[in-house]
């Protein structure tokens, strides 16, 4: 039983979250984005977001060097440039948030970042040209703040979809800029005490299964429809949110 919970409560076992960590590797896999997000909804219903935050930088670290791998030959690095430098910048901001904050009020605003980001997806709304360099520096430097607060990209993804990339050019500035992302956010999180050894060591079969999840997922997105996967990704992360609200 031990496997499946630990504690003398309701925390859920090593392979439950091996689990929520594997379909959350599909999500990040295919569209590039949203496992956090996955992971986060399932896991702050036991754990307050500090102590989630952590190890899902470990379980999806390897993650994004894989899909950076995959699609760097692609990448538009003035764009992406435009958006990681602020929002490098304005991490340490949101990370001061996460340390502060009470942790049911972190719990209640990663929620509804969840549920307002798959709200404007899903309304399907997109604007005809690709975002200025202003515009860029303006989404990096609010997505530095949510991200680094609560490890949520999806702020810098709804932008991103809302406009006229194809499927390609959007995942690839999704992914490339996720990367370096996730590098900062794990030099600040190392730095401040946030993730340590004993981090690593928990999170370690999920990020195992993480990352096969984010193999296949990008398996999937050269094979599957992206419309109906990502509109099947987005429905069941906002439910998850409006889930984490009521609770």
């Amino acid at each position: 039983m031990d496997f499946f919970q630990i504690g003398s409560g309701n925390d859920p076992g090593v392979a439950i979250i091996a689990l929520v960590a594997f379909a959350a590797g599909l999500i990040r896999g295919f569209s590039g984005f949203g496992g956090p997000a996955f992971i986060i909804a399932i896991l702050t219903l036991f754990f307050t977001p500090y102590s989630v935050v952590s190890k899902i930088l470990v379980v999806d670290f390897f993650a994004s060097v894989y899909l950076f791998r995959s699609v760097y030959r692609e990448v538009d690095w003035r764009a992406t440039a435009s958006m990681v430098i602020p929002t490098l910048l304005f991490m340490p901001v949101g990370h001061w948030l996460l340390l502060e904050l009470d942790p049911l009020w972190m719990k209640r605003a990663m929620a509804v970042v969840i549920a307002s980001a798959c709200i404007a997806m899903l309304i399907g709304y997109r604007y005809r040209h690709p975002m200025t360099i202003g515009w860029l520096i303006f989404v990096g430097t609010l997505s530095g703040i949510v991200f680094g607060g609560s490890y949520i990209a999806l702020v810098a993804v709804v932008f991103i979809l809302l406009g006229p990339y194809d499927k390609h050019q959007g995942r690839t500035l999704i992914v490339s800029w996720s990367f370096f992302t996730v590098l900062g956010f794990a030099a600040i999180s190392v730095f401040s005490g946030t993730t340590g050894i004993d981090d690593v060591v928990t999170a370690a079969p999920g990020a195992v299964t993480y990352l096969l999840g984010a193999w296949l997922g990008t398996l999937g997105f050269h094979r599957v429809s992206e419309a109906l996967f990502r509109r099947f990704a987005i429905s069941l992360l906002l439910l998850l949110a409006l889930f984490n609200l009521v609770l």
